[in-house]
């Protein structure tokens, strides 16, 4: 990919994130059809991002939360994946915890592009930018190569803190994961944040979050964390331990992962697929 055009789509995806930072705070809320949160801002934003992506990658797919509709051509180079705001319930709350994400898979549906920015996430409302290019194997944070000590990533291997979203309690059986937690040689604490990408991503950016158990949800709420993830060194699976992959399911149906999502380094994500079932 062209590194000018990437910088060009990083570039409209932090505007788009001023943008609904400058609108939060009179921001109004509405609800779709299934419940979920929208405002206008994701709509705008929706638009935004489609033509800017349109304009630089006209030859490759877009699949948009907010929009259906756009086509799908199984030989385009790429396909962009994203979300106006992930974490709508948390932004129209006035809550800083959302994001703007957008993930970039190849031809061969593999994750390869990451950019995801929170305006104000952070300490004193400092904003997060993540990205990764999808022709390099480096992660940036808010400029900066990502580096994850050896030691900090061994400790991952076994999880200790670990992000999920409240639908978790329902989505799995607490019944049996309860008495084998007790069991446990530690104890496990669980973090919910209002955003799955950003409960992702906080896998690679805190030492003391380990991993992620992300309940059910749509490709659009997982995709902009994938390669930045995969790069420094954790991947997704299903909790029951099958392998996790963009299918038609996913990208053409647009309907939700059929089971939750374990995300971690190869052996944390065992270690919880042996905790997480019967």
């Amino acid at each position: 990919m062209d590194k000018a055009l990437f910088e060009s789509l990083k570039a409209e995806v932090k505007n788009c994130g001023l943008f609904a930072k400058e609108r939060q705070k009179d921001v109004k809320r509405h609800f779709k059809p299934d419940d979920s949160v929208v405002t206008e801002t994701d709509l705008e934003i929706s638009k935004k991002l489609t033509a800017k992506i349109r304009s630089l990658f006209p030859d490759c797919n877009i699949i948009d939360e907010e929009a259906k509709g756009l086509g799908f051509n199984q030989d385009a180079p790429y396909t962009f994946i994203f979300d106006p705001i992930d974490g709508t319930d948390s932004y129209s709350q006035g809550l800083p915890t959302w994001c703007i994400g957008v993930g970039i898979l190849n031809k061969e549906r593999q994750p390869v592009g990451s950019i995801v920015y929170a305006p104000n996430f952070g300490k004193c409302s400092e904003e997060l930018f993540l990205w990764t290019e999808p022709d390099s194997t480096d992660v940036y944070v808010n400029g900066q190569k990502l580096v994850i000590a050896p030691e900090i990533m061994s400790a991952k291997d076994e999880p200790r803190q670990i992000t999920t979203g409240s639908e978790i309690l329902i989505q799995i059986d607490m019944s049996v994961v309860l008495p084998k937690i007790k069991a446990a040689p530690f104890n496990l604490k669980f973090k919910a944040l209002g955003s799955s990408l950003l409960h992702i991503v906080s896998t690679v950016l805190f030492c003391s979050i380990d991993a992620c158990v992300d309940p059910l949800c749509y490709v659009w709420d997982i995709a902009a964390a994938h390669a930045a993830i995969k790069k420094a060194g954790l991947d997704y699976q299903y909790y029951t331990g099958e392998e996790f992959v963009y299918d038609d399911f996913l990208l053409l149906k647009r309907e939700k992962f059929p089971k939750p999502l374990v995300v971690g380094t190869e052996k944390g994500r065992k270690f919880l697929i042996a905790h997480l079932n019967p």
